[in-house]
């Protein structure tokens, strides 16, 4: 099986998430996607406990998207930081010995790639895939050679910006799956009160 892993904090999920794994399944013809959920980042916090932004995925995904699921995985092994190698060793085992590993990047995390963690053993656990788009910045190191790059659509959406909005009493209607939305304001994430 060609197995995608989409890792992020995902705090919270939003439509663009969904978009873009809804395209990179068909466009690298994946047989599930897996979205992984960062339980320790190792350079940035979350605002949400990890529970809910893994109920909110599963929220988001919903019921009946049979190619899609979210694992728990990162919370198993409890690691005092998520390092994606460890994550990536830990899955392969967890995995059919002939499963193809998919590894998502962003562009921007990918250029920043040679900071990471033991980045090189990436390419040895599975391929990975940059969800290519317009950046700033040129990706100019060493690892690129290694990676495929998918075009990726642009949606001008982030979490920050959903957190941002939801602080100031805003709506978020049609950027997050409904479910999520009512999620976030049942649970008073992100200082949501009330609907």
């Amino acid at each position: 099986m060609r197995i995608g892993v989409f890792g992020g904090r995902f705090d919270p999920i939003h439509m663009g998430h969904l978009i873009v794994a809804q395209d990179v399944t068909e466009r690298l013809t994946l047989d599930k996607l897996i979205f992984l959920p960062s339980f320790h980042p190792p350079h940035k916090g979350t605002e949400a406990p990890y529970e809910d932004r893994l109920e909110m995925i599963r929220l988001g995904i919903g019921p009946d998207n049979g190619k899609m699921e979210v694992s728990d995985l990162e919370r198993r092994l409890a690691l005092p930081k998520s390092y994606t190698v460890d994550i990536l060793k830990a899955l392969k085992s967890e995995l059919g010995k002939d499963d193809e590993i998919i590894f998502l990047v962003g562009t921007d995390e990918f250029a920043n790639l040679p900071s990471w963690h033991k980045p090189e053993q990436l390419f040895a656990l599975a391929r990975v895939a940059v969800l290519a788009r317009a950046i700033k910045t040129p990706i100019t190191h060493a690892l690129a050679q290694h990676a495929t790059f998918v075009p990726n659509r642009v949606v001008e959406l982030s979490s920050s910006e959903i957190r941002e909005r939801v602080k100031r009493g805003m709506s978020i209607r049609f950027m997050v799956p409904e479910p999520v939305r009512e999620y976030i304001l049942e649970r008073g994430l992100y200082g949501a009160s009330g609907r």
